[in-house]
């Protein structure tokens, strides 16, 4: 996937994911790819977050398994002392991989079946935003509009002018964030349930 990014003010690229960093692209940085209704900020793009991620844990666990002896020499000379995982990282590029939910020492999620459509949980999080805690059900409730937009944009083949809308690449993106929201629509989904019933706790004992 190829992003364009405002730099000074100016629209440049596009860039691959591993030019991103050399082309000045920090985490406030707003960037854009085909597929994308906005701009958005670097720092909110899953897969940037995610390119970033696993460049720390590769940098952090060694050399991978059938690296070429010369190569992995090369590395162990090269490495950083550092006791800290991010220290040869840029230092704009820190926080946003650390928010991204993933540290250095922890192994690469497991990865869900993308060609699995997410199940629908828009109801749900609509009960539970009128009848649990309205303020996270509504958090629940967008991040389970947005993963069913994304599957059903992955499945649209044609526009209307019968042009190809989205390549392989595009389609495995919209569907890795269909999946990345429904991530969090589930995770809020459950702070949800559990605020609601604490709050339904304290009414019941409070009346009692």
């Amino acid at each position: 996937m190829r992003y364009f990014a405002m730099i000074d003010g100016q629209r440049q690229g596009p860039f691959e994911l591993e030019d991103l960093a050399k082309a000045g692209v920090d985490p406030d940085t707003y960037v854009w790819c085909k597929g994308m209704e906005d701009w958005q900020k670097a720092g909110d793009v899953a897969d940037i977050c995610r390119h970033f991620r696993r460049t720390v844990y590769d940098r952090t666990h060694g050399t991978p398994i059938g690296t070429p002896a010369s190569t992995m020499e090369e590395s162990q000379t090269t490495a950083p002392a550092a006791d800290d995982p991010y220290a040869d990282m840029p230092l704009r590029y820190r926080d946003m991989v650390r928010r991204s939910g993933q540290e250095a020492h922890m192994p690469p999620e497991e990865e869900a079946d993308i060609n699995r459509s997410p199940a629908n949980t828009v109801f749900l999080s609509f009960m539970l935003m009128l009848f649990c805690f309205p303020i996270t059900g509504a958090v629940a409730l967008y991040y389970s509009f947005q993963a069913r937009r994304c599957w059903t944009e992955s499945l649209r083949s044609q526009s209307k002018s019968n042009k190809e809308l989205y390549d392989d690449k595009e389609r495995e993106r919209l569907r890795r964030n269909a999946h990345d929201y429904d991530r969090q629509a589930r995770m809020w989904i459950g702070i949800s349930f559990f605020l609601g019933m604490i709050f339904y706790a304290f009414m019941g004992h409070k009346f009692s």
